[in-house]
């Protein structure tokens, strides 16, 4: 499709018949065509040889005399071919530029014209012809190049009648003269000093619900404008009644659209459901919650989510959710639904937790019971937002970002390990992923650097299962790989499998080799120490977790003290500081409470499965008889 290349025409090829222009090309002569480009008034870099210019721009003295002569003698229709002059320049109709070096905008005046035919008898090189009569309103206003939005235009009135006055202006809008203009993006803006049309067009929200009653009133405004001025073009009046209905061009559009097709309904109702509780359950609700569940099994019941949810809804845990955010939860921290002998479905823990949990108990009550055991190192992070505590550390800036540190420390019953503390603010602003800023690379630094050189010889170090403490070494190859690259994974861990099996074959062997090496463990192994992971969901079992909660009760006290000004990294320090051996021992000697307590619920609950599937199995034996 050609345009014109003068900047705010939208002339284009495929206008309707009675607005139909000729486009003619640059011409060859450098200077001519300089000026040209000149008149065009565009920021961009325009191509001479594939710009075109409409007519509409040219005077009638720009074309040469034998197209004059034959519309005088032949009759022509205005718009016949006609040619210009070898020294025409466009000059109508054209945008006046002014640069402004400090914010890049320009102040173009802005013409809509109005055609109208009459008969006007001018005399040009002693013939009379007959011209086109053209009345224009011109609006000044600021426009952006960078943001393709117009800005607000002066308060006061800046019209003009350049060669004559609209005639029945008044009754076309009501009373008020009002400047229709375009933006660099080559839409509407619409200027006036009625409140109603009182903001740009542009401006209006994209998207917005109307009512059935609303989009009535847009269609008769609509209507009415029609009425009044029948050659109005489709484009000017959209604009026009969103500027008179406060709404935005897309949604006249799309008015007119569902009424042509006959069904102006209402949005569907917005349905708002209260946000989740999932995102507030931290490490001692689940904590508490596994504990709640096992406890059924020691007085022998068995649990179900409406007796839980009354039981959490008391202290400790304080729960606020309803039963089908509690089924979520313990979904989550690995409890399921398993069927009995009989058919019944009960509530119990999964079996690769339970067997974790054991794992992790027997090898902590070998080390201890041994003659010798090794000293145990707890390695845990957190996080510390200044949001999080009341009062002021630092003073509040608005627009400014809040100050986050990520904590990494190690420590057993002799206290912090010396030396090992870590801190680093992260990239990131949202508390819920602040995980996301700890690479297993940052932690790999940290281990070797700071932990491995001041823990002890043939030291126990506990963490828990986070992605960047389980690296794994020797990836299990997947059904992405090639057959002869599963047959080499199988020969690096000691498998020799059989060639001449199939691909899904190998893939079951690679299944069925359970065994994962971590890069964590290989470096602690290589400089004589172990690492002992967590149950998967029992992060309570670390004594770190107790110990990050009076870090933080000491840093909310710090930060209301006001008597001496620090920032939140100094007060962090000194919170860490104050934390003593016996703090220590007393939160470690809880943990070992906990580790009692999992053991006697395992017992119950074996015992009480055991007792029930009996049962069950006497009941459908009798049944049976």
């Amino acid at each position: 499709m050609t345009r014109c290349a003068i900047y705010g025409c939208s002339n284009n090829n495929k206008c309707k018949k009675q607005e139909k222009f000729h486009f003619y090309r640059f011409p060859k002569t450098k200077s001519v065509a300089r000026q040209w480009i000149n008149a065009c008034c565009r920021a961009d870099n325009l191509n001479p040889e594939n710009a075109r210019v409409c007519s509409r721009h040219f005077k009638p003295t720009d074309y040469t005399q034998s197209y004059i002569i034959k519309r005088e003698l032949f009759g022509k229709s205005p718009l016949a071919t006609r040619s210009l002059k070898a020294d025409a320049v466009p000059s109508l109709f054209l945008p006046k530029q002014e640069n402004d070096s400090d914010k890049n905008l320009f102040c173009g005046k802005m013409i809509m014209i109005k055609e109208e035919d009459v008969d006007v008898q001018i005399k040009e090189e002693e013939l009379e012809v007959e011209h086109e009569a053209t009345f224009f309103v011109e609006m000044e206003g600021m426009y952006c190049q960078q943001e393709k939005r117009s800005l607000s235009p002066p308060h006061h009135e800046n019209i003009q009648g350049s060669k004559r006055q609209w005639p029945d202006v008044e009754g076309c809008l009501n009373e008020q003269t009002m400047g229709w203009c375009r933006n660099s993006s080559g839409q509407h803006t619409n200027s006036t000093e009625s409140t109603t049309f009182g903001h740009s067009v542009n401006n209006t929200r994209n998207t917005q619900q109307l009512t059935t009653q609303t989009k009535q009133v847009v269609m008769n405004v609509h209507d009415f404008f029609r009425s009044q001025n029948q050659l109005l073009s489709e484009t000017d009046l959209e604009m026009k009644v969103a500027a008179a209905t406060g709404i935005s061009v897309r949604s006249v559009q799309r008015v007119k659209r569902q009424a042509k097709e006959g069904r102006l309904l209402s949005p569907p109702l917005v349905r708002t459901r209260q946000s989740p509780v999932l995102g507030s359950i931290d490490d001692f609700v689940e904590g508490c919650l596994r504990k709640e569940i096992l406890s059924f099994y020691e007085r022998g019941e068995i649990p179900t989510l409406d007796a839980l949810l009354e039981m959490v809804k008391e202290p400790p845990v304080h729960f606020q959710g309803g039963r089908t955010s509690l089924h979520r939860i313990i979904k989550n921290i690995g409890f399921q639904y398993t069927r009995v002998t009989g058919g019944r479905q009960i509530l119990i823990e999964k079996k690769d937790i339970v067997a974790s949990r054991c794992n992790f108990l027997r090898v902590l009550d070998d080390n201890r019971n041994s003659s010798s055991p090794r000293s145990e190192v707890y390695i845990d992070e957190t996080f510390v937002c200044q949001k999080e505590f009341v009062g002021i550390i630092g003073p509040k800036l608005k627009n400014k970002k809040e100050m986050q540190y990520i904590i990494v420390h190690a420590g057993g019953e002799k206290g912090f390990v010396s030396g090992g503390l870590h801190m680093f603010r992260p990239q990131i602003t949202n508390r819920g992923h602040y995980k996301d800023a700890v690479t297993p690379q940052c932690f790999q630094i940290w281990f070797k650097d700071q932990l491995l050189p001041n823990i002890p010889n043939n030291s126990l170090i506990i963490m828990d299962d986070a992605h960047w403490h389980s690296n794994i070494v020797n990836k299990a190859p997947d059904t992405n790989m090639k057959k002869d690259c599963i047959i080499q994974w199988l020969q690096e861990n000691n498998i020799a499998p059989d060639k001449a099996v199939s691909k899904l074959e190998l893939l079951h062997i690679v299944n069925s080799y359970t065994e994962k090496l971590y890069d964590i463990d290989l470096i602690a192994k290589n400089c004589g120490h172990e690492v002992l992971r967590l149950p998967p969901h029992h992060d309570h079992l670390n004594p770190m977790v107790l110990i990050w909660h009076q870090v933080k009760s000491e840093i909310k006290k710090k930060s209301q003290d006001g008597k001496k000004l620090q920032t939140l990294d100094e007060i962090i320090k000194d919170a860490v500081a104050n934390i003593t051996e016996k703090d220590w021992r007393m939160c470690m000697h809880r943990t070992r409470e906990m580790g009692e307590q999992y053991k006697n619920k395992d017992k119950a609950v074996k015992c009480m499965l055991e007792k029930l599937t009996l049962n069950l199995d006497e009941s459908s034996t009798d049944e049976e008889d």
